[in-house]
């Protein structure tokens, strides 16, 4: 199994100067599972993903 260590440096060599990194963002287990079987490298996940409307 990965260490923290070896995940931050696969997740470091990501970032390469002149290529954007693309994460997708992952809803739930069964989206982020879709997004890592097409190949992702990384995937995020956000408790609140979409912002809430001010209200008037």
């Amino acid at each position: 199994m990965a260490t923290l260590l070896d995940k931050a440096q696969l997740f470091r060599s990501l970032h390469v100067p002149g290529t954007p990194v693309v994460l997708p963002n992952a809803w739930d287990a069964a989206s982020a599972r879709v997004v890592a079987h097409a190949g992702a490298p990384a995937i995020i996940h956000r408790r609140i993903a979409v912002a809430p409307a001010p209200r008037p």
